[in-house]
């Protein structure tokens, strides 16, 4: 299934503000302007946008007043790695892991049992972003989304799980993403967010555990 990532890119920076008012940070706000624009381009381009994407989008949108200041620039660079993964036909990883990749990996790992998770969170963080095409990139991201979630940054965390099932539509974790997603959503009693979420797991995971738990759970 190929995914259209740049409505995402636009929703992650349209949605960057408190209460309609955008986050006054010196630099940031010409940068968001002067890609908002770009991508509004890109934009009148797309004919067709599939209905799971609107599902998620919608869903990412909804954080929106959750975030803070200093949330800007973490949605400024999730928009870079998914304008980078449009560009590229979406997410190719080449099927390998450097050395030095790997040790981050599992050297952030070790810390995340440890319960180290800030620390954790910076180890994981430097794989997700650092090599996104690394046989460990979904790994990463979906501990650092766990990392997040322990810390108590809970808008974090979704933001990253749903960046797993988007970039990494294949991985084995994306399922399991989207629930850990959707959990949260429950937790912080956004209900509707929840199922929209289990709605993508039924359709797109439809073998997978999850959706047998979430299809139990509906009674169907």
């Amino acid at each position: 299934m190929k995914l259209l990532l740049l409505p995402v890119t636009g929703i992650l920076l349209l949605t960057a503000c408190w209460g309609g008012q955008w986050i006054h940070s010196p630099g940031r706000v010409e940068d968001i302007d002067a890609r908002t624009a770009k991508i509004s381009r890109m934009l009148d381009s797309i004919k067709v946008v599939t209905g799971q994407n609107e599902v998620l989008l919608r869903a990412i949108q909804a954080q929106a007043g959750m975030r803070s200041g200093d949330q800007t620039q973490n949605l400024l660079e999730l928009a870079d790695q998914l304008e980078r993964m449009l560009s590229s036909g979406g997410s190719s990883r080449q099927g390998s892991t450097s050395a030095g990749v790997q040790t981050a990996y599992d050297e952030a790992f070790r810390q995340y049992q440890q319960g180290g998770y800030s620390v954790a969170a910076e180890g994981f963080y430097e794989v997700a972003m650092g090599s996104p095409d690394s046989d460990v990139a979904d790994d990463a991201l979906y501990y650092l989304a766990l990392c997040h979630q322990s810390l108590g940054e809970d808008h974090r965390a979704i933001e990253e799980l749903t960046a797993v099932y988007y970039k990494y539509p294949a991985s084995e974790r994306a399922a399991s993403a989207l629930a850990r997603a959707a959990a949260i959503y429950s937790a912080n009693s956004a209900v509707s967010e929840m199922h929209r979420l289990e709605t993508v797991i039924l359709d797109s995971y439809p073998n997978s555990e999850e959706a047998r738990l979430i299809a139990g759970r509906r009674g169907e």
